[in-house]
């Protein structure tokens, strides 16, 4: 009897040591598997063969993490992407109307210039300088909603009132551009918590993205909680509406109109402040933003 319960404790040992044997090796390989993923650039993930429900789970839970990783370390490559770009594209929108400006008025000390020519010249500096002093505006306007100081006391707004008083103090820009607006605006009262000062700000900037990068058609309508601008828009193919709210975007890789891209950047950042949604597609043709208010 003695001697088969000893047989039994060294068998029982024997495997002890086996299991214990096989989980070190386990986790050695799964540690220079998890090393070699953490040193390389790669989205490989830990695998394992166990049977073990608990070991199992680690790894999953491993494989998670590492999931997280990845995830963080393409973010971060794609801000970094898109700061040197801002950047880039920051120092071209801020020398560029300086440099001009600059040319004219060395042009203007020349002494054979007529007075005509002198008095373009000039005007064209100008013009040149009040460029450069809106980017700058622009830039300064963006840093402030940035902070989040520009969400005082919130009171009750009829956004058609709203929405209908913005379009008429833009109207000129629209007719100068040759865009002609479709207007369906409720005659009922849509009335909305939220800071006046913000809601009308992002209508202004939607609707001056829309006489600035549109052309021929545009068209406004609030309904359901919603109001859609959408306008058609040269190249349209050509605009990421994913990235469309993104600071410092722009389709016009060129930047011949001297945007900064930040007009929608605010507009975002704006809606999410007060708990409104944005979104943009192109439907039909056209560059369609959704501003939903009531959701």
């Amino acid at each position: 009897m003695i001697i088969a319960i000893c047989i039994l404790l060294g068998v029982l040992l024997a495997a002890s040591m086996i299991y214990i044997y096989v989980k070190k090796r386990e986790v050695r390989n799964l540690s220079l598997a998890l090393l070699a993923i953490v040193n390389t650039d790669t989205n490989a993930k830990l695998t394992t063969a166990t049977k073990c429900k608990d070991t199992a789970a680690f790894v999953n839970a491993i494989n998670e993490l590492l999931q997280q990783r990845h995830d963080i370390i393409l973010a971060t490559t794609r801000q970094e992407s898109n700061l040197k770009r801002a950047i880039t594209n920051i120092s071209h929108d801020l020398r560029t109307p300086l440099t001009a400006a600059k040319g004219y008025l060395q042009m203007l000390e020349s002494p054979s210039l007529d007075s005509g020519t002198r008095t373009k010249y000039l005007q064209v500096a100008q013009e040149r300088l009040a460029t450069q002093t809106a980017l700058m505006d622009s830039l300064f306007e963006f840093a402030k909603v940035m902070e989040g100081r520009e969400m005082p006391v919130a009171e009750h707004v009829n956004l058609c009132d709203m929405l209908r008083d913005v379009l008429s103090a833009n109207y000129a820009h629209f007719a100068e551009n040759g865009i002609d607006v479709d207007v369906n605006i409720p005659d009922t009262l849509v009335s909305c918590h939220c800071n006046r000062n913000a809601a009308e700000r992002i209508f202004q900037n939607l609707i001056k993205n829309t006489y600035t990068h549109g052309k021929e058609y545009a068209r406004f309508t609030i309904n359901d909680g919603v109001v859609e601008i959408a306008n058609k828009a040269e190249n349209i193919h050509e605009i990421d509406t994913s990235q469309l709210f993104d600071r410092f975007y722009t389709a016009d890789a060129a930047r011949t109109n001297n945007s900064t891209g930040l007009g929608l950047a605010i507009v975002k950042e704006l809606a999410t402040q007060m708990g409104w949604k944005v979104e943009a597609e192109t439907v039909d043709e056209l560059v369609l933003i959704q501003v939903a208010f009531d959701f």
